[in-house]
């Protein structure tokens, strides 16, 4: 919303418009009266002025023959009582009276002035201007929106309570407003008196409740505040605790919330990697890399500190901007990396980690961490075990196993409780299924009564059968 500006020159006013405006109603005031038996009152005194006023106070002239004839002796002639000299005193003293009157006007003017200053005011919260100039207002004792006109003729008073020439007003401004008895045209317009005007910091709103809630703090606001920030309306549930508020509030209840100083986002992105992260920014104390999300911070320069058991520590500086989110990418942390040194008892083997494939011939240089190590050779079993790199230099032992393969060999002999003998070993009586690796092995049967049989057989095969024959002696 634009800013409405109403000005006056004040000076103009006490010393142009109001005289002249007394002048107007003096000269009505003189062309009301009616005129007096002696006619308009400048001939009334010309007529004096040229009246010679001859005759003696009984009715005769000084030189008629009667006086003379008397022998009377010359009476003086008197001066008459509206000479030049008396007139001049009754044009001073209608001028000194004009002068009182203006006074007593003027008094009575500036009187009524100060009773509309002394008016009742309204508190109203401006919510908006109609194209024909009338604000739209929230009136908070009546509790019903309204338009009232601001003209050239309302009396502004500042915050400081002194009168003021120039005065912007916009949508969330919270003012006090003295109206005429149509109850819409403006008066007396005041930023300050009953309006208490506070700047607050670490304030959050708690939408349910309707209250800006800090550490010690708390502060309730109307169901129809308005907060603005760079003269657009926002949410109130979009403040953090870094944002500077002004507030403006009546009765103890907040009605105007102007954000002098918002905020914008820093965020961490590829942190999942970092083992035991700590996070610090600026000088405040550092927590878990792990519960570190979306943190609101007040435009500028801060500081911010990352470490890790795998990571180098690092220290950067980033410039956050209202409104925006800065987002910090710990992808590119330069890792701790030690040294994977495998011993295996064989070579020309096949080297993993991770699932990855790797040069089996030097030792492998990884950052520090967990590592899942698998050996594979033709003719012998897979070899794997899960590693912890946590230090420069990791040596490991592998033993790898020949593969072995198993073949089962079926034995039966003509008599019953023969004895068979693999390799000089009692495996029992026959008939007998006996599971070997594959090779050579030494055959013996023995019974009494009956000649021992011996031989050789390969079990070479996943399954096979002899049949031996005894002999009695």
């Amino acid at each position: 919303m634009k800013d409405y500006h109403f000005e006056k020159d004040e000076h103009e006013f006490d010393e142009t418009i109001r005289l002249d405006d007394i002048n107007k109603e003096m000269k009505k005031f003189e062309n009301d009266q009616p005129e007096d038996d002696l006619g308009d009152k400048d001939a009334f005194l010309d007529a004096f002025e040229s009246e010679k006023f001859d005759r003696d106070p009984i009715g005769n002239t000084p030189n008629s023959p009667s006086n003379i004839s008397r022998g009377t002796p010359n009476v003086k002639k008197e001066e008459p009582f509206l000479n030049k000299k008396t007139a001049s005193i009754l044009a001073v003293v209608a001028v000194i009276v004009a002068i009182a009157s203006f006074a007593l006007v003027r008094g009575l003017f500036f009187s009524g002035n100060k009773n509309a200053m002394a008016m009742e005011q309204t508190p109203v919260l401006i919510q908006g201007a109609l194209a024909s100039g009338e604000l739209i207002v929230y009136d908070i004792k009546g509790n019903a929106n309204k338009s009232i006109v601001v003209n050239q003729d309302t009396e502004f008073t500042d915050t400081q309570g002194r009168g003021a020439k120039d005065v912007p007003l916009r949508v969330g401004d919270l003012i006090l407003v003295g109206l005429d008895e149509d109850g819409k045209t403006v008066l007396t317009l005041n930023q300050g008196g009953k309006i208490k005007t506070v700047e607050e910091t670490g304030l959050k709103a708690d939408i349910s409740s309707n209250n800006l809630l800090g550490e010690g703090k708390k502060f309730s606001y109307g169901e129809q505040a308005i907060f603005m920030y760079n003269h657009e309306e926002l949410n109130p549930k979009d403040l953090e605790a870094c944002d500077v508020l002004v507030l403006k509030s009546y009765e103890d209840v907040v009605w105007s919330v102007e954000v002098q100083e918002y905020h914008g986002y820093i965020s961490i992105e590829n942190k999942d990697n970092i083992v035991n992260g700590k996070f610090k920014l600026d000088e405040e104390a550092a927590v878990p890399l792990a519960e570190v999300e979306r943190i609101p911070l007040k435009e500028g320069t801060h500081k911010v500190t990352v470490s890790g058991d795998n990571i180098e520590e690092r220290t950067d500086s980033i410039f956050v901007e209202t409104g925006e989110v800065y987002v910090y990418d710990l992808s590119k942390a330069q890792e701790k990396v030690g040294v994977l040194i495998i011993n295996a008892n064989v070579t020309g083997y096949k080297l993993y980690i991770n699932g990855t494939l790797v040069d089996s011939t030097v030792p492998s240089v990884l950052p520090l961490g967990e590592y899942d190590v698998v050996i594979l050779k033709n003719g012998y079993m897979e070899w794997s075990q899960h590693v912890v790199l946590d230090k420069d230099t990791l040596s490991v032992d592998a033993n790898l196993q020949k593969d072995i393969q198993f073949g089962s060999v079926g034995i039966s002999v003509n008599v019953d409780g023969a004895q068979i003998y693999i390799d000089g070993k009692d495996m029992g009586m026959a008939p007998m299924e006996l599971n070997l690796p594959y090779g050579s092995y030494s055959l013996g049967v023995e019974k009494y009564g009956y000649q021992s049989f011996s031989t050789v057989i390969n079990v070479n095969s996943s399954s096979s059968h002899m049949s031996v024959e005894l002999e009695r002696e």
